[in-house]
């Protein structure tokens, strides 16, 4: 009989993919975790931008049917993004240079409408067309107050308090924004508007987010540095894009790019990532370019300038998840996903999308039935927003060992999580270890990879395990097949 138990709780170990006690030498990569050091508090959230619909694809306009907000809803239900960027054009609500604020209200009302019942943050914005004029150095003070207007009257009127922030002028370091890169204009903008603001009844309501420039490495460092100088508290929260290439990220020299940026944030203010995708574009990474290019110039409908068509494939989440957890432990806090669907915007043609998303919402009727379901990364992303929650704190989370691992360790009122992505083609057998976190007594354990996800439904990840208990302390030993995502839980609500 004694043996026979032995032999039962062998099996059991091996059946929930964690052997406790195993020496460590046995292992590729050898995660630790520190609860006594926090390295992120009070974090605001990961999302999606979800972005009003272009509607009209060159055959004329379209609508959204019920059944689609339904099933837009239901997915988003499951992803549970606590921080969605919503940018807009103040000109499309003007009209003989008087604000209409029901113009399109319809179809922003759905949008805004699932963020405030649901308890979403808001980063509202202007794209910023028309906002400025770089050539003659001047601001259309005009445009400013009927953006003023406009996002006191969503506030306060329609009562989407859910807007938080405001983001004013996309990505003004770049020659193709309005600002044309021009710090001194950018910043004139954003003084005159905060004071509108003000005006309209929302100061301490809603926050000015910040420059909201693009990067590609630690150069643009300046940016924050002079916001923070120049604008003081008129900047409420910080924010910078980034679409890095795949080796810069999984190389881990991501890292030290985003720390150049956080340091230059005054101390009780934080920053986050308003906009988080990948392109290709250090040689190192010229054949993943190339077949980029290949599959968008096969694609019907795929803008050849402006896609990334590695979102139908289980990489894309894994390199998401590295990009985020780099993020995290670089002290940022929330991660913005570009984006949520390619309905959303188009680039040399009304048919040609920025295909980014999850999926296609108009696949059915437009697109083909297959652009409509959800793709790999939607699963990736949806469990680092359900369980990286508001509030989390994060632990550090050191890796040793095979390269290609990272990982991540956060607790929301009580409950852990730890997460932990191989990014490289390579099978890894990880350790995670920590000596100070009493025993997992119900965690959820998830998979993510090619041919580890079992999925329900429409858009469900099911858990491959359930009521786990999982002793940290010894040691928990975890078989990772190449480009995977390993997530332990104890958020099971």
């Amino acid at each position: 009989m004694k043996n026979f138990g032995n032999l039962l709780l062998a099996c059991m170990a091996a059946l929930l993919g964690a052997c406790a006690g195993e020496s460590a030498g046995k292992c590729d990569a050898v995660v630790r975790i520190d609860a006594d050091s926090v390295v992120n508090r009070g974090y605001i959230g990961n999302g999606v931008q979800w972005d009003p619909y272009a509607l009209d694809y060159g055959q004329g306009r379209v609508e959204i049917s019920d059944a689609d907000w339904a099933k837009l809803y239901a997915r988003l239900d499951f992803m549970r993004p606590a921080f969605i960027r919503v940018m807009t054009n103040t000109t499309s609500v003007v009209r003989n240079g008087r604000l209409d604020r029901m113009r399109g209200f319809e179809h922003l009302s759905h949008i805004l409408g699932y963020c405030q019942s649901h308890g979403v943050t808001v980063m509202f914005g202007d794209w910023g067309g028309s906002l400025m004029d770089a050539r003659a150095g001047t601001v259309n003070r005009t445009l400013l107050d009927h953006a003023a207007a406009y996002v006191a009257w969503l506030v306060g009127e329609k009562g989407y308090d859910c807007i938080r922030y405001y983001n004013l002028v996309n990505e003004p370091n770049g020659f193709w924004s309005a600002a044309d890169g021009d710090f001194d204009l950018w910043a004139k903008a954003v003084s005159y508007f905060r004071g509108r603001l003000d005006a309209e009844g929302l100061a301490g309501k809603v926050e000015l987010v910040g420059p909201d420039a693009a990067i590609w490495g630690p150069e643009e460092a300046w940016w924050v540095s002079r916001s923070r100088d120049e604008l003081g508290d008129r900047i409420g929260l910080y924010d910078i894009h980034t679409y890095p290439s795949k080796c810069t990220v999984n190389s881990g020299e991501y890292t030290r790019i985003l720390e150049a940026y956080r340091r230059e944030v005054p101390a009780g203010k934080k920053i986050v990532m308003g906009e988080i995708g990948f392109k290709f574009v250090e040689p190192a990474d010229s054949l993943l370019q190339a077949e980029n290019l290949r599959r968008a110039a096969a694609h019907p409908n795929a803008s050849t300038d402006d896609s990334q068509m590695f979102v139908y494939d289980p990489m894309y989440g894994t390199d998401m998840a590295d990009a985020l957890f780099q993020t995290i432990h670089a002290g940022y806090s929330g991660c913005i996903a570009w984006m949520l669907d390619d309905a959303m915007h188009f680039k040399e043609a009304p048919d040609k999308l920025k295909i980014w998303g999850f999926w296609n919402i108009f696949g059915d009727e437009i697109f083909g039935a297959g652009e409509e379901r959800v793709r790999p990364w939607y699963y990736a992303w949806s469990l680092l927003c359900r369980t990286l929650r508001p509030g989390s704190d994060f632990f550090a989370a050191n890796v040793r060992g095979a390269a290609g691992v990272k990982a991540v360790a956060a607790v929301k009122d009580g409950r852990r999580t730890v997460a932990v992505v191989n990014v490289s083609r390579e099978p890894r057998r990880v350790r995670i270890e920590c000596p100070g976190w009493e025993r997992f007594r119900q965690a959820t354990r998830y998979r993510y990879g090619e041919g580890l996800m079992r999925t329900e439904g429409d858009h469900t990840l099911l858990p491959d395990a359930t009521g786990l208990r999982i002793d940290f302390r010894s040691g928990a030993e975890y078989d990772m097949p190449g480009e995977s995502m390993i997530l332990l839980t104890e958020q099971n609500d």
